[in-house]
Formats: C-alpha cells, sequence, structure tokens
C-alpha cells in the first residue's frame, strides 16, 4: 500500500512540474488585438495586460468617449483569447496526462 501511495506521489508531482510549465509558457505567449489603427492591446496567456497602445492622432476630447469603449471592446476581446488559449493548452495538457474529464480541474 505505501508503494501505491509513493506512484501516487510520483505522479501528482509529474502532473504539478507539467502544469506549471505549461503556465510558464502561457506567460511567455503574446497575443495581440486592435481596433483598426487606433488601439492595439498585447496581453499574454494568463491575462497579464503587457502593453496597451494609443494611436495619437485620434486623441482628442471629441474622441474620448469613442476611445473609452474602443478601449474597453479591445482589451475584452484579447482577455477572451487569452483565456481560450489557456483552457486550450490546459486541455491539451489533461490529454497528454490521460487525465478524466473533471470540470474545473484547470
Amino acid at each position: 500500500m505505501l508503494e501505491n501511495l509513493g506512484n501516487i506521489m510520483e505522479m501528482v508531482k509529474k502532473i504539478q512540474q507539467n502544469v506549471e510549465n505549461v503556465q510558464e509558457n502561457l506567460k511567455n505567449e503574446r497575443i495581440e488585438v486592435s481596433s483598426g489603427d487606433v488601439i492595439r492591446v498585447v496581453i499574454n496567456g494568463q491575462q497579464d495586460i503587457i502593453s496597451i497602445e494609443l494611436n495619437a492622432k485620434y486623441l482628442s476630447p471629441d474622441n474620448a468617449a469613442l476611445l473609452q469603449d474602443l478601449l474597453v471592446a479591445t482589451i475584452n476581446n484579447a482577455l477572451a483569447k487569452s483565456r481560450d488559449l489557456n483552457q486550450t493548452a490546459m486541455n491539451k495538457l489533461a490529454t497528454e496526462l490521460n487525465l478524466p474529464k473533471i470540470p474545473g480541474l484547470f
């Protein structure tokens, strides 16, 4: 029985290391989303915003409301793509490790 516990602990360590590797890879992934030439957002696979660029030619009080709306939409689009990338990577890992599909596991 203790031998089985040791095997289980080794498997858990392997899974943990694989998850950490995937997370590190996702941290280094870059997703770029633009709203035309107005706004560009770069985000990583862990939903961290790396940069936001606004085209200076659109910076004026008259464009403030439009820029705010575009900024929110562009960031939300980038976050959605990052979540999809993250979920795809975790599903691939679960498949590679032959883990059962347990909702919320990854």
